[in-house]
C-alpha cells in the first residue's frame, strides 16, 4: 500500500493526467480527495471514462 508524502498529495492530479489523449488513468490514488476509498476509486473511473469519450468526441450517454 502507498500514501502522498506529507507536502505532496499534489502529484495525484499527475497521476490522473492522461497520456497522449489516448492512455487514461483510474483508481483510488488518482482522485483529489477519496483517495483510500471505493467511491474514490470509482468517481475516479467515471472521470477517465469521460475523459476518454471526449476524446473520441462523444458524451457519456451518447450513442456509438
Amino acid at each position: 500500500y502507498s500514501c502522498a508524502l506529507p507536502g505532496r498529495s499534489g502529484a495525484r492530479a499527475r497521476l490522473a493526467r492522461p497520456f497522449e489523449d489516448r492512455l487514461f488513468f483510474a483508481g483510488e490514488a488518482t482522485h483529489p480527495h477519496d483517495f483510500t476509498t471505493a467511491h474514490g476509486a470509482h468517481d475516479s473511473g467515471q472521470r477517465a471514462a469521460d475523459e476518454a469519450m471526449a476524446a473520441l468526441g462523444r458524451r457519456r450517454g451518447e450513442a456509438a
